[in-house]
């Protein structure tokens, strides 16, 4: 008890250098809590985008065209057809549900006065289910519709917002790329961002993508209006190619046997015998979420080494100004130590001293750091996560810190020769 008098009182005799020599503490654990923080919720908030598209989804993508030696990248060649698609579903028993799709970006999108450039998808009926979307509004397009070429529409939630504000778009007309849609269905807000967000596309049956959209956004002709075979034939064929064909397995437990099924499939359809390559790859949701998962766990790994660094870099800093100290009290524990104080009794006062600025610049780190993690989410939208054993954690090591570097400066005062003290100036 009176070690910690005794401690007290040091520290109150200079109190800017002893809140200085806080500071570095304060700074650090503040750091600790606000990194992790932000790491942990870069990495739930990736996962979960992940998550909603579906664990037990299956992408079937094109291939890739090699030339020599240069690969192209996949996608690079057009190979996948809707009849692949329906061979999926139908020779595949771990898998549930199909959807072939194709993409288009950057098409125009007109409703009244208002346009927007955006994404088109065309899609099967299943998407919606396959996807974990959910309507707020409407409906989704049948199976009839997709087979029909009916030009029906689904709107993501940026493109509601955009075109529409707060009004109802469904019974409206919208124009695609100059083609005239009924919408049938908006979407809720499922985030997302860049060009792989969902909520910024127009959904409309994949056929209905393939024969008005992806042959450039113009208006059909009037033999293609009108129905006519051989003109739709013509435009169908010039567009026959999907961007991809997303299967949804039964259950997770069936990933391995699903992604078989689906190559023998592909290679019956694709007539690959032998060692030919397949001109196809099957892209797995779940392996996307463990391989995100690891790439967070190093990105939050690193800057929470970075923090700690900080840590470190306060806890020198107490060491340097306890040195300091003991200097400048040379006579004051020669004093001591001439009427009977011992060297436990000087080291525990010095040590008492370094654990005091630690653990108070711990607990303000504490709060500083909760509170700039508040500032952080809100200023910058960001998803940050203040888990108890991220505080706990912070504030302990802050603790170690102090007991680690404010021993040696008491273990020096209390080796200290009672006479040289007396004599120091």
């Amino acid at each position: 008890m009176v070690s910690v008098t005794m401690a007290l009182r040091g520290l109150s005799a200079n109190k800017l250098r002893s809140f200085l020599t806080m500071l570095g503490v304060i700074i650090g654990v503040a750091a600790v809590i606000v990194a992790i923080g932000i790491g942990q919720g870069a990495r739930e908030a990736s996962l979960e985008n992940l998550r909603k598209l579906g664990t037990n989804v299956l992408t079937v993508m094109p291939g890739q065209e090699r030339r020599g030696q240069i690969s192209f990248g996949f996608g690079s060649i057009k190979t996948l057809k809707l009849e692949d698609a329906e061979a999926i579903k139908r020779g595949c028993p771990s898998i549930l549900r199909v959807s072939p799709g194709v993409s288009r970006r950057g098409i125009q999108v007109k409703y009244k006065n208002k346009n927007t450039n955006t994404a088109i998808n065309g899609t099967g009926e299943d998407y919606l289910t396959i996807s974990n979307n959910v309507l707020v509004e409407g409906r989704y397009f049948t199976r009839g519709e997709v087979q029909g070429f009916k030009r029906v529409a689904v709107l993501g939630y940026t493109v509601h917002r955009d075109l529409f504000d707060r009004e109802s778009p469904v019974g409206k007309k919208i124009r695609i790329g100059g083609t005239s849609f009924d919408v049938i269905g908006r979407l809720k807000e499922k985030g997302g961002q860049g060009w792989m967000n969902p909520d910024d596309a127009v959904y409309v049956p994949v056929t209905t993508c393939m024969r008005r959209v992806s042959s450039g956004g113009g208006a059909p002709s009037s033999s293609s209006t009108s129905g006519s075979s051989t003109t739709s034939t013509t435009t169908v064929s010039r567009q026959d190619y999907l961007s991809n064909i997303t299967c949804q397995a039964r259950n997770e437990f069936v990933m391995e046997r699903a992604i078989d099924e689906i190559n023998a499939v592909m290679r019956r359809q694709h007539e690959v015998t032998g060692n030919k390559e397949p001109d196809w790859l099957i892209f797995n949701q779940a392996d996307a979420v463990e391989t995100q998962d690891e790439q967070q766990t190093v990105f939050s790994s690193l800057i929470t080494y970075l923090a700690i660094v900080s840590l470190i870099v306060g806890g020198i800093g107490i060491m340097n100004i306890m040195l300091v100290s003991v200097t400048e009290r040379t006579r004051e524990i020669g004093i001591r130590k001439a009427i009977g104080a011992k060297r436990r009794n000087v080291l525990s006062q010095f040590l008492m001293e370094a654990v005091f600025l630690s653990v108070t610049g711990g607990l303000i780190g504490v709060w500083l750091g909760i509170w700039l993690a508040g500032v952080v989410a809100e200023s910058n939208e960001w998803t940050v996560i203040v888990a108890p054993e991220t505080v706990a954690i912070a504030f302990s090591f802050s603790a170690i810190v102090g007991v680690f570097f404010g021993f040696y400066p008491a273990l020096k005062a209390s080796k200290l020769n009672p006479i040289e003290a007396l004599r120091y100036e």
